[in-house]
């Protein structure tokens, strides 16, 4: 017979995620996957919890990156002290047990560019949840830095693409504890959730699997680029020939609670061929802020030509740029439906030149090895307008179906659409003149005489 395990109220979790507790001396790294409602991060956050009052720890909850406290599991860590009375200070940015000194942190791991890593030699629990934004790099620098023999590293996510880098380095390693989890798995999902997932099941089995399911994303049918042909323009990369150089750079201003501005930055190559050679995101909405980043890295980077996106909130901040600073470098991207005489197969500006970077992929003309910028890429899907022509899913909708706004990849198809500009300057530069020669029979004709 069985042995039934009686668990204290804290650790009231699906059973699923039993053995993170019971074998938690086996393993050095925990993977709690799987699509929405699984009670993944309720469920780690509850056993850092319980595990913390009983010694004293130094305990870090991270992601990628974190630009406000709002923005980690602060709040679910500290509704969970609330609701089961633990003996927790709950202060601005840190929880503190007042018996066993347990200090729990929470921090982005790469801010600005830059890896935030310090203090973390002396780490005895990391947990770091959406580690599916997680990069190789930060993993490559991260991971070193835990050296403690007994550190426990549990990592929290909804897989994105089929080569996440958390999961495709810890999933299968031995000393890893890998668990799927999803709704169905967990019998506290409230019926509100259940009645959410089924919805999304009759609008798009694709969307259902992935977002509830779990299933990681490589191409549905409706989808603009597959995981496969972004990673492969990574083998499209060119040395910078002489003559070339052009940058262009597209800004996304924010507008919504999650979304972030969003920089990326091309370089043109040679005379086909262009490099992604730049991606930033923040979350700072503030217009005078992110006017001035924009300047910032116009100048750092050595921008040629900006574009900002002008719907919405980027129109103040072009018009400071232009009437405030006479900066005559920075245009604006609009996205009006476009009639049927004038494209009769897209239906806006933004699908135009979606397709413009994708005939791009396409011929090999652009090398894009960012992940985070391939991972947004891959959740474009497009549908068809009443006319038959393709448009784009918005990001509106995109923010009402739980996928992340596709603000990086908004800022290359921006930098894209100055491409033709371009390509038209260039082409009327090196057109060579026509010189006359005049004979004596043109002579003749210019003068009138037959």
């Amino acid at each position: 017979m069985g042995t039934t395990i009686k668990l204290p109220a804290m650790l009231d979790i699906p059973e699923k995620l039993i053995p993170f507790l019971v074998n938690i001396n086996d393993y050095r790294y925990f993977l709690a996957e799987g699509g929405r409602g699984g009670s993944k991060s309720q469920s780690v956050g509850r056993l850092i919890l319980y595990i913390a009052e009983k010694l004293p720890l130094r305990i870090v909850c991270g992601r990628e990156t974190q630009n406000t406290i709002n923005e980690s599991v602060y709040s679910l860590m500290a509704d969970l002290v609330r609701q089961h009375n633990l003996d927790f200070e709950i202060q601005a940015s840190k929880l503190i047990h007042r018996q066993s000194g347990t200090e729990i942190t929470f921090r982005g791991f790469r801010q600005q560019g830059a890896f935030n890593i310090q203090g973390m030699e002396g780490i005895d629990i990391v947990w770091i949840d959406e580690s599916q934004a997680l990069t190789k790099q930060t993993i490559d620098v991260l991971i070193p830095t835990i050296r403690k023999d007994n550190a426990k590293i549990f990592f929290t996510m909804n897989r994105h693409v089929e080569n996440d880098p958390a999961f495709e380095m810890f999933a299968r390693r031995k000393d890893c504890l890998h668990v799927h989890i999803n709704y169905t798995d967990n019998k506290y999902c409230t019926q509100a959730l259940k009645n959410e997932a089924q919805e999304c099941k009759e609008r798009s089995i694709d969307d259902y699997e992935h977002i509830w399911l779990g299933k990681p994303l490589s191409k549905s049918e409706d989808a603009v680029f597959s995981l496969e042909e972004l990673i492969a323009t990574g083998n499209d990369r060119y040395q910078l020939r002489p003559n070339y150089g052009m940058r262009l750079a597209g800004f996304d201003v924010a507008r919504y609670g999650d979304d972030k501005c969003a920089v990326v930055i091309i370089q043109q190559m040679g005379a086909l061929h262009w490099e992604v050679i730049h991606v930033e995101e923040w979350g700072q909405k503030d217009t005078n802020y992110s006017t001035g980043r924009f300047l910032s890295i116009f100048s750092d980077h050595k921008v040629d030509r900006g574009i900002i996106d002008e719907d919405g909130i980027g129109g103040p901040v072009l018009d400071t740029l232009n009437k405030g600073r006479g900066i005559n470098a920075f245009t604006g991207f609009r996205n009006p439906t476009l009639a049927y005489k004038d494209n009769k197969d897209y239906a806006n500006m933004r699908t135009v030149n979606t397709y413009r970077l994708k005939e791009l992929v396409s011929r090999g003309h652009i090398a894009i090895t960012d992940e985070g910028l391939i991972r947004e890429l891959i959740t474009l899907r497009y549908t068809f307008d009443h006319q038959q022509r393709k448009i784009l899913i918005s990001k509106e909708q995109m923010r009402k179906d739980k996928v992340k706004s596709p603000n990086m990849a908004d800022a290359l198809i921006m930098a894209v659409s100055l491409i033709g500009d371009v390509k038209q300057e260039q082409e009327r530069q090196y057109i060579p003149r026509q010189t006359t020669q005049f004979k004596e029979e043109s002579l003749f004709g210019i003068a009138g005489i037959r």
